[in-house]
């Protein structure tokens, strides 16, 4: 099917045009859009009251009345460790009386970079306790990471001022940080020493609106964007999440996101600590090694609750061969969350009829839209509840209490519904703004409302996102998401799934072309995938694509939890050609 604006064919009128007003209109350039109506506007209704003041009293809380089971962590090689609430909130309490000691005063910013997870756990709760902003650092869930992790410390602690720091155990520093006038007084020792001290024995009283945490966002080469989330924020989410979906005490989680990651921390970690659950945490790389861990892990610890982006699903797809070896008992999960990226409608059918014969519920499956600007995830909805048939996209649902969104056009006007446009959120858990950076401020928010960078419409009363507004692919007059172009490459045999990418890239005459980069599968020509690609791409959605790509899996740059980084490799793509190369790869076939 061809199409010339990015709505559903059938029921989704054309709105404002992606590329018109990118950064949105001024604030003040028009307020018909600042009050609710009738139109692309939902209200999950009012905010929750949590069941605490402020983060710290939900450890405590944890550490006396919270499941005797505690956290458990499978580590890189698949060992098991187990961390009780009642030692996690002693091992935070020794950090916090080193943190004390070196005298740093509360409010003060502290950069963590820190590979064991169970020791990031213990200096993120000590700075909580303290009333410190924690700042989590990526040291590196793969080897590429890890490669990658000294530099962005660098990036990030001279970009925010050089605040004090706790590393892990040996890690590395650039030779640039080491030699900085600052870094002796910046540094406050690393996790192991830090553990060494006596416990604190008081903790700091924060304010629901105080400063929590600061979180970094994906996707930026340069010095990365620090979200603020304060204690009411991620309480305020939390209880909402906790009575939409049913969670309790006796939930049972299983996560193998980052842990420096708003997915892993917020919407699963601390969620958990709130309410005082068995939580399962499993390295990312551990089970990149092999999707199957994961539901080994499910089946072998009970879980009820788990989340992963679109592309593990598709990884757990490309293992159907190997199912017959598994004899999991599947029946235990009740709530799959399935958001952090564009949700394909074909992938999660089979990932259900996949595992169907495992027990798996079919009303298991909940797509959903969040950030960290938003706390984590703030919509979902059980996945065949507002899937009838095969559409191009995937509805999120409605918004939870104390969340409202709106779809609006290019002069923040509510659209009709039924009308693509860009999403706007408001609510209790949405951040109040980026740390140090008031310029990203003023263009992030308008009376009220933060701008998400999403399009999206509202129909039937149902929130659908497209994709983002800056991964829009124009070719002549077919418009689409690179998620859409990738999705259909995705489906050839011959290529390995979430290697895939789409992206516009500017040709030898100063034209925007469209360029896919691909994984052949081991065993196959790449010359020959490459011309399945190009005509799968035109006989499914009419679109002639100029440069198909072969890459290795270590060329496709990607987030801490595995997202594309779609700009990245452009960038790479268009300077190789400037130097007389074709693409990233040595076995490009453009």
């Amino acid at each position: 099917m061809t199409s010339t604006d990015l709505s559903t064919p059938d029921s989704v009128r054309r709105g404002s045009t992606p590329d018109s007003d990118p950064g949105g209109s001024s604030p003040d350039s028009n307020q018909e859009g600042s009050s609710p109506g009738p139109g692309s506007f939902l209200d999950g209704g009012p905010a929750l009251s949590p069941q605490a003041r402020n983060l710290g009293e939900t450890l405590v809380r944890a550490a006396a009345h919270g499941s005797s089971e505690g956290i458990r962590f499978i580590g890189s090689d698949g060992t098991e460790t187990v961390l009780t609430y009642s030692r996690l909130l002693d091992g935070a309490a020794r950090m916090l009386g080193g943190i004390r000691a070196a005298g740093v005063e509360p409010g003060a910013t502290i950069v963590l970079q820190i590979a064991d997870d169970p020791e990031l756990l213990s200096a993120f709760w000590a700075c909580v306790l303290g009333g410190y902003l924690p700042l989590p650092v990526n040291a590196g869930a793969t080897a590429d990471q890890r490669a990658a992790a000294p530099g962005l410390l660098e990036r990030v602690w001279q970009g925010y001022g050089t605040p004090k720091v706790i590393t892990g155990a040996g890690q590395e520093i650039t030779p640039a940080v080491a030699a900085h006038p600052d870094w002796h007084g910046a540094w406050l020792g690393d996790t192991r020493r830090l553990l060494s001290h006596a416990p604190a024995g008081d903790w700091h009283r924060a304010e629901p609106d105080d400063p929590a945490m600061l979180l970094l966002t994906s996707g930026s080469t340069g010095v990365p964007k620090a979200v603020v989330l304060s204690h009411r924020n991620v309480l305020s989410r939390t209880a909402a999440t906790v009575a939409a979906n049913g969670l309790s005490q006796a939930t049972r989680s299983f996560n193998w996101m980052p842990l420096d990651h708003v997915g892993g921390l917020v919407m699963f970690h601390a969620r958990d600590v709130y309410l005082g659950c068995h939580q399962v945490h499993a390295r990312f790389e551990w089970v990149l090694g092999d999707p199957l861990r994961w539901l080994d892990g499910i089946s072998r610890h009970r879980a009820d609750t788990t989340w992963a982006p679109n592309f593990a699903f598709g990884l757990l797809n490309d293992q159907a061969d190997r199912l017959t070896e598994r004899t999991w008992d599947l029946s235990c999960l009740r709530y799959i969350m399935n958001g952090g990226e564009a949700i394909r409608g074909k992938v999660v059918r089979r990932f259900l009829g996949l595992l169907a014969p495992f027990g798996l519920p079919r009303d298991a499956m909940y797509p959903g839209w969040g950030m960290s600007e938003t706390s984590a995830g703030v919509a979902d909805c059980e996945f065949w509840a507002v899937n009838e048939g095969d559409d191009r996209y995937v509805p999120v649902g409605r918004p939870q209490p104390g969340t409202a969104v709106r779809v609006v056009d290019e002069h923040n006007r509510v659209v009709p519904t039924g009308t693509l446009g860009r999403l706007q959120v408001s609510g209790a858990s949405v951040t109040a703004g980026y740390h140090r950076n008031e310029e990203q401020n003023r263009q992030s928010f308008t009376d009220g409302w933060f701008r998400t960078g999403d399009l999206a419409y509202v129909e039937k009363g149902v929130l659908t996102v497209t994709g983002r507004a800056d991964d829009v692919i124009r070719v002549g007059d077919v418009t689409y998401h690179g998620h859409e172009i990738e999705a259909r490459v995705e489906e050839l045999g011959e290529v390995v799934p979430s290697y895939t990418v789409a992206s516009q890239v500017t040709g030898a005459g100063g034209t925007e072309e469209l360029a896919v980069f691909f994984h052949p599968r081991p065993g196959f020509d790449a010359a020959e995938v490459a011309a399945r690609v190009r005509e799968r791409v035109a006989l499914t959605l009419g679109v002639r694509v100029a440069h198909a790509v072969p890459v290795g899996r270590e060329e496709i740059p990607k987030t801490g939890i595995g997202k594309l980084r779609r700009a990245q490799l452009r960038e790479r793509f268009e300077a190789a050609r400037g130097h007389g190369r074709t693409g990233p790869s040595p076995r490009p076939t453009s």
